[in-house]
C-alpha cells in the first residue's frame, strides 16, 4: 500500500468578506484520481479546495480555502506520503490586504495590490529534493 497525497480544486483568495479571486476548477480530476487510488488499495489524503463535487469515499479529505491553507495542509500530509499528485488549481496571487466586511462601491477607479502565493509543488519538491 502506498500513501498518496492529492491536491485538488481551486483556491480562493478573499479581497473582503464576500469577494474573492479564484478560477473555474471543479476538482473533478483530483477527486477521480483519489477515487482510483483508493480503489487500488492505497491510502489517500485529498487536500481539497472549495468545490461542489462530492469527494470519493475511503479517502481522508482535508478541506481548505486559500493557497496558504492548501500549502500548510499539503506540507503536513506530505510528511507521511510516498507520492504527491498536484492536481489543484492554486491561485498565483492573493490580495496584499483583506478588507473587513463588504466595502461600499465607490465612484472611479480603484487599485488592487496583489502579492504572489507560494509555489506549493516547488516547496514539496525541495523537501525531498
Amino acid at each position: 500500500m502506498v500513501s498518496i497525497l492529492i491536491t485538488a480544486g481551486p483556491t480562493r483568495e478573499y479581497l473582503d468578506d464576500v469577494r474573492f479571486l479564484s478560477n473555474g476548477s471543479s476538482g473533478r480530476m483530483g477527486c477521480a484520481l483519489a477515487a482510483a487510488a483508493a480503489a487500488a488499495g492505497h491510502l489517500v489524503t485529498l487536500v481539497l479546495g472549495p468545490v461542489e463535487v462530492t469527494p470519493p469515499p475511503n479517502v481522508r479529505v482535508v478541506p481548505v480555502v486559500s493557497a496558504l491553507e492548501m500549502q500548510a495542509a499539503a506540507n503536513e500530509a506530505f510528511a507521511h506520503a510516498d507520492v504527491c499528485i498536484a492536481a489543484a488549481a492554486v491561485a498565483d496571487w492573493r490580495p496584499a490586504e483583506r478588507a473587513q466586511g463588504k466595502p461600499a462601491r465607490q465612484a472611479g477607479e480603484t487599485t488592487l495590490r496583489l502579492i504572489p502565493n507560494p509555489d506549493i509543488v516547488a516547496g514539496l519538491a525541495a523537501v525531498r529534493g
